[in-house]
């Protein structure tokens, strides 16, 4: 994108909300599944001024049906997630941010979540000593997120 990215791995927050944005339009433009959500650019207010430099990508509403596996009841038959990716100041590279609830609204814990991992996921994050999720508060809403550590 611009001039500014570095090649040691990072990204500019400016590279990093003009790759969000043309996502975005990448992803309007492909032909998905028509039950997926439509990626989108959230601008943070600060003081009540919404911020465009400031925002994050979302992708919200994402159901996992558990069609083969067997459920107690009909509340727990489908899970929705959460994604956000947000710019860490940090580490300088966008990281991902989620979150699952059940049908009724409960928040899924991490061991519910691998279970809608495909098992090739799974497997990796258990082989891999750099692949991990943990619980992380979330810039922007000051609550726990799980995040994919970057």
């Amino acid at each position: 994108m611009g001039g500014s990215s570095v090649r040691d791995g990072t990204l500019s927050l400016g590279d990093f909300v003009a790759s969000a944005k043309a996502l975005i339009e990448k992803w309007k433009g492909i032909d998905v599944d028509d039950s997926l959500p439509d990626w989108q650019w959230k601008s943070f207010c600060k003081m009540g001024v919404p911020s465009e430099e400031e925002g994050y990508l979302a992708l919200e509403g994402v159901y996992n049906n558990h069609g083969e596996r067997q459920v107690q009841s009909s509340s727990d038959s489908f899970h929705v997630y959460d994604y956000h990716v947000v710019y860490s100041f940090s580490y300088k590279v966008p990281v991902l941010y989620f979150q699952g609830h059940q049908a009724g609204g409960q928040l899924l814990t991490i061991d519910e979540i691998k279970e809608d991992l495909p098992s090739h996921s799974l497997k990796l994050l258990g082989e891999s000593k750099w692949t991990f999720i943990t619980r992380e508060e979330h810039p922007h809403f000051s609550r726990p997120w799980f995040i994919l550590h970057p």
